[in-house]
C-alpha cells in the first residue's frame, strides 16, 4: 500500500552471515543497506525491486516486481433516478482514492454487473424501489456503499381541481405526475374551443371558462427522457354560473307547535 512501511528480506544461500546488502526499491529513493529492510511507497505502480550480495568473495543480485495499491477509501455513488420504466438507469461512482479496481453493481433485481469502469446503465422491467450495492475492490482493500434507485410508470396521477368551477373565473388547474415534473412537456386542450396551450417543465396552467356547460379537458405528457413516452389524461369540468340570488319559501304563515314544517329554497340562476 502506498504510505505504509512495507518489509524486504533477503535469503541467500548457503549462509546469510558475513554478507553486504544493497537494496533499491525502484522509485528514485536512495539504496539501504541491512537483511531485512523496510521501505515506504508514496505512490502506486509497479515497482523492480533489486538487492544486491556480496561477501567479499562472490557477488549476485535477485529482483522482483512489486505492485504498489493505493487503499480504497472515499467512495461515493449516485444514480439517475427516479427513472421512468424501460428507460436507462445510470449508477455513477467515485473513489477519493484506490487503484486497480474492480467494480460491482448489484442492481437489486437479480442483475449484477462486473467492470473495470466506475458506472453502469441498466434498464429494469418492473416498476418499484430498489437499492443498488456498489462494491469497489482491489487486491488490498475494498469498499461499499448502497444507492436507492426509482423506477416509475410514466403517467399522470391526478389533476386538480376535479370537481365544478365558476365562469369567468381565472381557474389554476395543476397536474401531478410520475418522475421529474419540470423534465416533461405539458399539452393542455380545455375543451371549450380555445386554443390549446403547451407548456415545457411547468405542471400549472390557468384558464377562464366564459360559458356554464361541461368541457372535455385534456393533459397529453411528453417525457422528458424518452420523447416517445406519452400519457393522456381526460376529465370532464363542470362549469357553473355563479350564483346571484337565493330564496326561502314556506308553503303557509302559521304552523301548530309539533307540526312538520317544510321549506324550500330556491338559487338563481338554476344550475345543475
Amino acid at each position: 500500500l502506498t504510505d505504509k512501511s512495507a518489509e524486504f528480506e533477503a535469503h541467500p544461500l548457503p549462509s546469510p552471515y558475513g554478507i553486504h546488502y544493497d537494496w533499491r526499491f525502484g522509485d528514485g529513493s536512495p539504496p539501504i543497506q541491512g537483511r531485512r529492510v523496510a521501505h515506504t511507497y508514496a505512490q502506486s505502480g509497479i515497482f523492480n525491486v533489486c538487492v544486491s550480495v556480496n561477501n567479499t568473495i562472490s557477488s549476485m543480485e535477485a529482483c522482483a516486481e512489486v505492485f504498489v495499491f493505493e487503499e480504497i477509501a472515499d467512495l461515493t455513488a449516485k444514480s439517475s433516478s427516479p427513472t421512468e420504466l424501460h428507460s436507462p438507469t445510470v449508477v455513477q461512482a467515485r473513489l477519493g482514492s484506490g487503484n486497480n479496481i474492480t467494480w460491482t453493481f448489484s442492481m437489486g433485481d437479480g442483475e449484477i454487473y462486473t467492470t473495470s469502469t466506475p458506472h453502469i446503465s441498466h434498464k429494469y422491467v418492473t416498476e418499484g424501489n430498489y437499492t443498488v450495492n456498489v462494491t469497489a475492490a482491489n487486491t488490498v482493500s475494498f469498499g461499499w456503499i448502497p444507492v436507492s434507485v426509482q423506477v416509475f410508470v410514466f403517467q399522470v396521477v391526478r389533476m386538480e381541481p376535479s370537481g365544478c368551477v365558476q365562469e369567468r373565473t381565472l381557474v389554476n388547474f395543476q397536474a401531478w405526475v410520475s418522475g421529474n415534473a419540470s423534465a416533461h412537456l405539458y399539452e393542455w386542450s380545455f375543451g371549450d374551443g380555445s386554443p390549446n396551450e403547451t407548456h415545457q417543465g411547468n405542471p400549472t396552467v390557468s384558464h377562464t371558462y366564459r360559458t356554464s356547460g361541461k368541457y372535455h379537458l385534456s393533459l397529453r405528457l411528453s417525457s422528458g427522457v424518452n420523447k416517445a413516452t406519452k400519457a393522456n389524461f381526460f376529465n370532464w369540468m363542470c362549469v357553473q354560473p355563479a350564483l346571484t340570488n337565493i330564496s326561502l319559501s314556506l308553503d303557509k304563515s302559521h304552523y301548530a307547535v309539533g307540526e312538520k314544517i317544510s321549506f324550500q329554497a330556491r338559487a338563481q340562476p338554476e344550475s345543475n
